[in-house]
C-alpha cells in the first residue's frame, strides 16, 4: 500500500471518479508510472475502498503469451449478453472488442482494475483498447495501470491519465521512517531519501538492505548501495535457494506463458503443493482461478535474471513437450528451448503463422514469424522473414514493432534486394506514428537506390508525408510522376492512380469527376492491401465529385473484406473516409458511427497521425447536434496531436472544422481566428478545392456578421471563381451563389433574396440538406416580405430538425426565454440535471433510454427556455438555482 498514503490527491480522485461512476458517469483512467512506483498499490488500495464491486486483472503474458488471455480474464469479469457468442481461443481482436464493449455498457456499479497492461499480450491490449473507446461506460470504472513505454503510452491516448513521478524529499522521509523499526540517522537518510529518486518501492527496501548500525550512522554506508538503479534485485534477496523445490516452482512459473496449476505441476521431479506452501508462506505467489501469480511484475524479472541460460531452455522444452499446453504456444517454447538453426522447425513456426494469420490472428501471427527468423540457418529466409512479420504488425497497427523489425532489416547487409520495400513499409509507419519528415527524407533517399521498375511505386508512396505535412503542389507533382513511372495494369499503378484522383481532386476540384472516372476498373483490394491509405484516397477523391453513393458503395465493401483479414491500419482510413463521406451527404448518423471507429483504430493500433482527421470530422458532427462539450474534447485532443507532431495538413482541417464549430455556438472572433489561418494556409500552399474542406463560406458569414464585408470579399471572389470553371461541384455553385448574396444582403436585400433562392434549387434536397437548410435561414432573414420569411424560416426548421442539426434549429428560432414560457418540460429538467452531474450526452441516453439525437434536442430547447447558449451555461444555472418559481414542473410541454 505504500506509494499510496503518500499520494492523497490522487486517491480523492479515483475516489470521486467512482462516486460519478454510481451516478452513470462511467470513465477510463489510466495510471502511468515507472517500476515500483506504486502502481499495483494504487489499484489494490481503490479495490480494497470500492469493496466487492472492484475486480482486478493482472496482465501478465506478454509477447509469449496465448493471444486474447487477458481479454479472457477480462470477459470474465463483466456481464456478456447470453446471447453473445464468443470463443476466447479465436484470436481476431475486433472480435473481442465487440463482446468485451457489450460487457462494459451492459455493466453497472463495477470497477475494472486491469494491472501492467505493458504486459498483456498484443491481440488482448488491441481488442481492450478498442472496446473502452467504442464503449458508452455508464456504470463502471475503468482503470488501467502501465509503465511509461510506448505501447502503454499509446493505450492511453485521450484517456483521463495520471503521471505516478518520484515521492516529495518530505513524503520519502516519510516511507523510510516507516519502513524499519532502527532509528535512521538523519544524514543516512537523506542519503537514501536521495539514491531512491523518489521510488516507494526502493525506499521501503533500501532499509532493508542496510545493518542496525548502517542505518543509526555508526558504520559507514556502502559506496554503492544495493537495490539503487536496480529494483528486481529487491526481490533478488527473497528468492529461495535455488535447487530448492520452491525455486524449481518458481523458474516454472517465470518461464510459463501464463501460470496455469495444471501445466506447472505436470512433472515427476516436483512436490508442487509443499513448494507452493514455501511460496505462499514468504509471500511470493497467490494461487487463483487455477493460476499462479506473482506478487510484483519485477519478482518475474528477477526470477529470470537468476536463471541460466541452459536452465532456461531446458523448462521451455519441457513445456514444449507438455500435451496440456495448447499447441501454438508448444511450438513458441521448443523454439525458445532450441539451439539453432533448425529448419524444420522454421517450417513449422511459417506454417502456424499461415494459420493464425487466415484466423485473423496477426499479431500471434507475426510473433511466429520471429522466432522463425532465430531459428533459419539462412540470412535470405530470415530478411524475408523479419519483413513479413513487419508488414504483419503495421498491418495489425502495431507500428512501433513493426517498425524495429524493418530497421533490422535495413542493417542487415544481406538483405540488400529488401530494402525499397522495407523502406516503403517503414516510411509509412512512420508518416501514420507523427513523423512525416523523417518518412518523407527516407523516401527521398530511396529514390537513389530503387530500380527504374521501382521509382514510380517510391514516389506513390510520397503522398502520404506530403500530405500531411501541407505540401499540396508536390503531391500532385509526385502522383502524377508515380503514375508515368509505374507499368499499366499493375497493383502500383493502381495505387498511384487512386493517390492522383485524391491529390488532384483536391487541388482542382473540375477535374474530380474525370479522375474517378479511372477508378472504376481497379482492384482497390489490391491496392489496399499494397497501400493502407487507399481507402482515404478513394473515400475523398469520391465525395469531391460528388459520388456518395459509389464512395459509400467501395468504402464499405473495402471495410467487410479489411474486417475479414484483420488489417486494422487500413480499416482506420477506410472508416475514417467511410465517416467523412455521410458527413458530406448530411447523414450524421451514419457518419458518428463511422468516426467512432476511425478514431478508436487510430489511436488504439498506433496511427496517432491520422487521428485529428477524424476527430475534427467527429467534432463537427457532435457540434451540429448540440453537444459542444464533445466536440471542444475532440478538438483539444486533435490540436494536441497535431501540434506535437507539426502535422500542418492535419492542423488544416482541425481549424476548418474548429471554425464551424464555433460558428455553431454564434463565437465569430474564433471563427475568423481558426479560419483566418486556414486561408492563409493556402496563400502560401496554394488555393485548394473549396469542395476539400468546406470552411470559405463560414468565414465569409462570420466576416459580414462582424461588419467586415471587404475582408470577406477575396474569400468569396475565390469561391466564385472555382464555381464558373468548367466541372465545378453543385455544392460549390450553389455554396457561391450563397456567398455573394451574403455580401450584397446589407445594400440589395431582393439581390440577395434571388441568390440565395437559387442556391436552394440547386442545393441536393437531401445530400446537401445541412447547407440547403442554412441557405434557408439566410433567407428567412432577407426576405423583404413576411410571407416568404416565414415560409424560409419553416422550411430551414424542418431541415435541421430532419438531419438532427438541434443545435442550428435552435438558431433559426430566437431565445423564448421569460418567466411566462420559460418553464422546462421534466424530460428537459431531468437531462440538465444528469447534465449537471457531468454526464456526456451519450451517458445520459444510455441512462434514461433515450437516443443521443432525442437528448441533443431536448437540450437545445432547455438552452432557449433558460437563455443561455452552451452546455457549460446550463450546467451553471442547474447548480446555482434557487428561485423557487425555478422548482416548477410542467408536463404539458
Amino acid at each position: 500500500m505504500a506509494g499510496l498514503a503518500w499520494r492523497t490527491e490522487l486517491g480523492d480522485r479515483l475516489t470521486h471518479a467512482w462516486a460519478q461512476t454510481r451516478l452513470g458517469g462511467g470513465r477510463v483512467h489510466v495510471l502511468l508510472g515507472d517500476p515500483g512506483m506504486g502502481k499495483s498499490s494504487t489499484l489494490t488500495w481503490l479495490a480494497d475502498q470500492i469493496g466487492t464491486a472492484a475486480r482486478i486483472v493482472t496482465c501478465r503474458s506478454g509477447e509469449l503469451g496465448t493471444p486474447m488471455s487477458t481479454a479472457a480474464e477480462v470477459a470474465a469479469v463483466l456481464p456478456i449478453p447470453a446471447a453473445t457468442t464468443w470463443d476466447s481461443t479465436d484470436p481476431d481482436p475486433m472480435a473481442a472488442a465487440d463482446v468485451l464493449r457489450s460487457g462494459l455498457e451492459n455493466a453497472a456499479d463495477l470497477a475494472l482494475l486491469i494491472d501492467d497492461i505493458h504486459d498483456a499480450d498484443p491481440s488482448s491490449r488491441t481488442a481492450v483498447n478498442l472496446a473502452l473507446r467504442r464503449a458508452v461506460l455508464g456504470g463502471v470504472l475503468v482503470v488501467v495501470s502501465g509503465r511509461r513505454v510506448r505501447t502503454t503510452l499509446a493505450f492511453a491516448e485521450g484517456f483521463c491519465t495520471h503521471e505516478l513521478r518520484g515521492l516529495t524529499p518530505g513524503q520519502a522521509l516519510e516511507v523510510i521512517g516507516s519502513a524499519t523499526d532502527s532509528p535512521i540517522h538523519s544524514s543516512v537518510a537523506q542519503r537514501l531519501v536521495g539514491d531512491a529518486s523518489g521510488n516507494p518501492l526502493a525506499l521501503l527496501e533500501l532499509p532493508q538492505a542496510l545493518s542496525r548500525d548502517q542505518l543509526a550512522g555508526a558504520q559507514p554506508l556502502p559506496l554503492e548501495i544495493p537495490l539503487v538503479g536496480n529494483l528486481a534485485a529487491v526481490f533478488t534477496r527473497q528468492l529461495p535457494p535455488p535447487g530448492s523445490p520452491a525455486r524449481e516452482l518458481l523458474d516454472r512459473v517465470a518461464v510459463s506463458s501464463d501460470g496455469a496449476w495444471a501445466t506447472l505441476v505436470d512433472t515427476e521431479t516436483l512436490d508442487a503443493a509443499a513448494a507452493l506452501g514455501d511460496l505462499e508462506a514468504l509471500g511470493l505467489v497467490n494461487l487463483a482461478d487455477g493460476r499462479l501469480r506473482l506478487r510484483h511484475p519485477l519478482l518475474r524479472s528477477a526470477v529470470l535474471a537468476g536463471m541460466p541460460e541452459q536452465r532456461r531452455r531446458q523448462l521451455n522444452i519441457e513445456f514444449a513437450d507438455n500435451p496440456t499446453v495448447p499447441e501454438e504456444i508448444r511450438l513458441a517454447h521448443r523454439a525458445q528451448g532450441t539451439i539453432g538453426p533448425d529448419d524444420a522447425l522454421t517450417d513449422a513456426l511459417v506454417d502456424a503463422a499461415k494459420g493464425m494469420r487466415a484466423g485473423r490472428g496477426i499479431e500471434a501471427a507475426a510473433r511466429m514469424l520471429d522466432l522463425a527468423a532465430g531459428m533459419t540457418g539462412s540470412d535470405t529466409r530470415r530478411g524475408r522473414l523479419r519483413l513479413e512479420a513487419a508488414e504483419l504488425l503495421g498491418a495489425a497497427g502495431e507500428a512501433g514493432t513493426a517498425r524495429h523489425r524493418l530497421e533490422a532489416v535495413l542493417a542487415d547487409p544481406s538483405s540488400g534486394d529488401l530494402h525499397v520495400a522495407a523502406t516503403l513499409t517503414l516510411a509509412t509507419l512512420e508518416a501514420m506514428d507523427g513523423a512525416p519528415a523523417a518518412a518523407h527524407q527516407r523516401l527521398t533517399e530511396c529514390l537513389t537506390v530503387a530500380t527504374p521498375e521501382q521509382v514510380g511505386v517510391v514516389r506513390a508512396r510520397m503522398a502520404v508525408p506530403l500530405g500531411m505535412l501541407g505540401l499540396v503542389a508536390q503531391i500532385v507533382e509526385t502522383a502524377e510522376a508515380a503514375v508515368a513511372q509505374t507499368k499499366s495494369g499493375s497493383v502500383e499503378s493502381d495505387v498511384a492512380t487512386v493517390v492522383l484522383a485524391h491529390a488532384a481532386s483536391a487541388w482542382d476540384e473540375g477535374r474530380a469527376d474525370d479522375l474517378v472516372g479511372t477508378l472504376d476498373t481497379l482492384d482497390l483490394m489490391a491496392a489496399i492491401r499494397h497501400d493502407p491509405l487507399v481507402g482515404l484516397h478513394v473515400g475523398r477523391a469520391m465525395s469531391i465529385a460528388e459520388r456518395y453513393g459509389q464512395g459509400v458503395s467501395a468504402l464499405t465493401g473495402l471495410i467487410g473484406a479489411l474486417r475479414s483479414e484483420g488489417a486494422r491500419a487500413s480499416l482506420a482510413m477506410a472508416y475514417g473516409a467511410l465517416g467523412e463521406t455521410h458527413l458530406r451527404a448530411s447523414r450524421f448518423d451514419d457518419a458518428l458511427v463511422c468516426l467512432d471507429e476511425a478514431v478508436a483504430l487510430c489511436l488504439a493500433t498506433g496511427q496517432r497521425a491520422f487521428a485529428p482527421f477524424w476527430l475534427s470530422l467527429r467534432a463537427r458532427v457532435a457540434a451540429i447536434r448540440g453537444d459542444d462539450q464533445a466536440a471542444a474534447a475532440d478538438l483539444t485532443l486533435g490540436f494536441a496531436i497535431s501540434d506535437e507532431q507539426s502535422t500542418f495538413g492535419a492542423r488544416y482541417f482541425l481549424l476548418a472544422n474548429a471554425g464551424l464549430v464555433a460558428l455553431t455556438e454564434c463565437r465569430y472572433d474564433e471563427v475568423i481566428g481558426h479560419l483566418g489561418e486556414c486561408w492563409a494556409f493556402e496563400q502560401v500552399a496554394g488555393l485548394l478545392a473549396p469542395q476539400l474542406a468546406r470552411w470559405h463560406i463560414d468565414l465569409i458569414e462570420a466576416y459580414v456578421t462582424h461588419g467586415r464585408p471587404g475582408d470577406a470579399e477575396p474569400i468569396a471572389a475565390h469561391l466564385t471563381g472555382v464555381a464558373a470553371r468548367p466541372g465545378a461541384s453543385r455544392w460549390t455553385r450553389a455554396t457561391a451563389l450563397r456567398a455573394q448574396a451574403l455580401l450584397c444582403a446589407a445594400r440589395d436585400p431582393r439581390y440577395a433574396q434571388r441568390l440565395l433562392g437559387d442556391a436552394v434549387t440547386l442545393y441536393d434536397n437531401n445530400i446537401d440538406a445541412f447547407d440547403r437548410a442554412r441557405t434557408l435561414m439566410d433567407l428567412a432573414r432577407v426576405a423583404t416580405e413576411q410571407t416568404a420569411r416565414d415560409h424560409a424560416r419553416t422550411e430551414a426548421l424542418y431541415g435541421f430538425r430532419r438531419i438532427g442539426a438541434s443545435a442550428w434549429a435552435a438558431r433559426v428560432q430566437p431565445s423564448t426565454h421569460s418567466p411566462q414560457i420559460g418553464r422546462l418540460t421534466d424530460a428537459e429538467r431531468r437531462i440538465l440535471e444528469e447534465v449537471a452531474r457531468g454526464l456526456t450526452n451519450q451517458q445520459i441516453a444510455k441512462r434514461l433510454h433515450l437516443s443521443a439525437k432525442t437528448v441533443a434536442n431536448h437540450l437545445y430547447r432547455a438552452y432557449r427556455k433558460l437563455g443561455v447558449s452552451s452546455r457549460t451555461e446550463a450546467t451553471r444555472h442547474m447548480l446555482l438555482r434557487d428561485d423557487p418559481r425555478d422548482q416548477e414542473r410542467s408536463s404539458s410541454r
